[in-house]
């Protein structure tokens, strides 16, 4: 515990002086003693007594941050710089309860001050450089870090921020370099050695790949325990039993000291009704996964089930941030809340299930979850894997990304779609194609399309893909520019394995009507595998193009067969890299049999299970009916098989 802060003399009338110090005393007891609420009783009383003393308003906020009272915390703080604008640890107080309700932008002047301030060391450089990265300055946190650094050469937190600025402006190399050092500092770090392959996959540098994955199965073999970032331990590419483990492990040691909300009181009759669907996320706007997401929302029953969206990603002025503000019956912006008092938030909408549409990607808030806001709380759609936490009940999947024989993957009791648990949207706009020329693609040539990150691809498979281009004349490799260093160095590969790099292709990023106009030029999706392509697989569907996929031995490696058995094409879902190798050059080799299949993807369009939005919303609110009528009848979370809707009107479009 931080030590007592010692009043000064001046500010309090010598009258009032001992009364206030007098409080000021019990106050300091209490808080050694970690009754808290007592503690900002006292120093609630000091203030009162002594409105001017800036310390005691700081002790009080200290309390308040303690009761998890954050308005509290910088209420007291602004008083205490009312009385002294230079009372540094008021700022500070202000930049703890600001950084805890994710208000980086708010925070930012006062930590600036507390880090430029004459012998500012370490942490309040670390502080600025936090806020800085949080807030989308990069280039400024690279700075404050560094400085930071300065103070501090061995700063362990400050090169694990670096990486995370590094990655942002997509500097892998540097990343990789951070983390190298941070290893070095805390040797067998589980998660800098996870970060070190996932960002050298970023930057398609594969140099010292098989050193570092050695490393790191290494280090996964030891009983310690491990503590990584779930969503970059996909990248690794281990079977789902190790996921398990592995994901298991970091919610036990993550969010196991999480103390959950209070029970609520019990109802004086059962509940009834339609059921209160919550679904949490950073990614309501334009986004993947609110892409595919918001007609889903749109169509679910409104007689038998209330949606209501929780926000605490940005607004980013869009068409689809304000098409999926009107998708439910309530859209609540949490996103300047903390942790507990989002789950509060929900706790008092009484919503009945939960969906975090986020898992263990970038910017999710699991505590939130974690503090168990709703009966039941459920996993879906943003994390290709199980969440290994106790505190996710179902998680959404199909026969075909967890076969039912294979359940034990999953910590969660599976909630089986009958199709694909990946929805779409009907809606999607494709827009005018460009030119060929306008795409950067030779006019006449056989285009191979590979737009997943640059993460998911691994060597052996950019070897296929060379071998693919040798074997296929004329044709050419159109990738995702993702970021400069990955581009120079496939292309240096490609020169390596005999084949011309200039019959590589880097396509920008563009809006998704351009993006899924311009796919239209593309005669055949090359997947990777150990991670498939998700929404980049969805979209080329839509757009025509039909993908060729490996079959992997995780959720994450079997989302394209899923895709692909949900669009009526099972037989592009192979089980092996010769297979998968052998059909790509096949098809490209065979323009009849192409054309064959290409005829069938685009019937697919208005007949498949995987493009009728009605028919996945409808066994969607089929399955929350049964989560909500199991915990309404008192039972546990259990298993619960595929049901296909009835009546489903496939085929019906509402404003393609």
């Amino acid at each position: 515990m931080p030590a007592p802060i010692a009043p000064p003399r001046p500010a309090v009338p010598a009258a009032l002086r001992p009364e206030a110090e007098r409080h000021w005393r019990a106050g300091v007891e209490h808080a050694r003693a970690g009754r808290w609420k007592e503690a900002e009783k006292a120093h609630a009383r000091a203030v009162r007594v002594a409105p001017g003393e800036p310390v005691y308003w700081v002790n009080l906020a200290q309390a308040r941050r303690k009761l998890g009272d954050l308005a509290g915390v910088i209420e007291a703080a602004d008083r205490a710089l009312a009385a002294d604008p230079q009372f540094v640890l008021a700022r500070q107080m202000r930049v703890a309860a600001r950084m805890e309700r994710h208000r980086y932008e708010e925070l930012l002047e006062d930590a600036e001050l507390v880090a430029r301030r004459p012998g500012a060391g370490y942490e309040a450089w670390l502080d600025y450089g936090v806020a800085l990265d949080r807030s989308n300055r990069h280039v400024a946190a690279i700075g404050a870090l560094m400085s930071a650094l300065s103070c501090k050469p061995d700063g362990f937190d400050a090169y694990i921020t670096l990486c995370n600025a590094f990655d942002r402006l997509r500097l892998h190399a540097e990343a990789v370099e951070s983390l190298r050092t941070a290893v070095a500092l805390k040797p067998g770090w589980a998660a800098g050695l996870v970060g070190i392959v996932h960002h050298a996959l970023h930057g398609c540098d594969w140099r010292r790949l098989d050193e570092d994955m050695g490393v790191l199965t290494a280090r996964l073999a030891e009983p310690e325990s491990l503590d990584v970032n779930p969503f970059m331990f996909l990248s690794v590419g281990t079977d789902a039993a190790t996921q398990r483990r592995v994901f298991t492990e970091h919610a036990r040691l993550r969010y196991g000291p999480v103390a959950a909300l209070p029970a609520p009181a019990p109802r004086p009759v059962p509940r009834t009704g339609r059921v209160r669907v919550g679904y949490l996320s950073n990614d309501f706007h334009t986004h993947a996964t609110a892409l595919l997401l918001v007609q889903a929302l749109e169509l679910h029953d409104r007689e038998h089930i209330e949606v209501r969206l929780y926000s605490y990603g940005l607004d980013d002025g869009t068409p689809m941030r304000r098409r999926l503000e009107a998708a439910g019956d309530a859209f609540v912006d949490i996103a300047g809340l903390s942790e507990q008092e989002a789950a509060q938030r929900i706790r008092d909408d009484e919503v009945e299930v939960l969906v975090d549409l986020k898992g263990y990607t970038l910017h999710a808030r699991t505590s939130i979850m974690a503090m168990r806001p709703a009966p039941v709380q459920v996993a879906w759609l943003g994390f290709p894997g199980t969440s290994g936490a106790s505190f996710i009940d179902y998680a959404i999947v199909d026969p075909i990304v967890l076969p039912p024989e294979r359940a034990d993957e999953f910590s969660e009791a599976p909630a089986w779609l009958p199709d694909c648990y990946q929805p779409n949207d009907r809606m999607r706009e494709v827009g005018t194609p460009p030119g060929r020329a306008a795409c950067g693609l030779p006019e006449g040539a056989f285009v191979f399309c590979a737009f997943n990150h640059t993460y998911k691809i691994r060597p052996d498979t950019f070897a296929l893909w060379c071998r693919l281009l040798r074997d296929v004349p004329g044709s050419v490799l159109w990738l995702l520019a993702s970021n400069a260093q990955a581009e120079e160095n496939l292309l240096r590969e490609a020169a390596a394995l005999g084949i011309d790099p200039s019959r590589l292709v880097f396509a920008q990023v563009a809006p998704p009507a351009e993006h899924l106009a311009r796919l239209t030029h593309a005669d055949l999706f090359l997947d990777t595998l150990p991670i498939n392509a998700h929404t980049t697989a969805s979209d080329a569907l839509w757009s025509g193009v039909p993908v060729v996929t490996c079959t992997g031995t995780a959720f994450v490696g079997r989302v394209a067969a899923s895709l692909l058995h949900a669009v009526g094409l099972p037989e592009l879902a192979v089980e092996e890299m010769a297979a998968y190798e052998a059909l790509a050059r096949d098809l490209a080799s065979d323009p009849a049999r192409l054309a064959e299949v290409r005829e069938r993807l685009r019937q697919a369009r208005d007949t498949a299970p995987l493009f009728d939005s009605a028919r996945t919303a409808r066994e969607l609110d089929a399955l929350y009916l049964r989560m909500a009528e199991r915990s309404r009848a008192g039972l546990p979370p259990a298993a619960l098989p595929p049901q296909r809707a009835t009546g489903a009107a496939t085929g019906e479009d509402t404003g393609r």
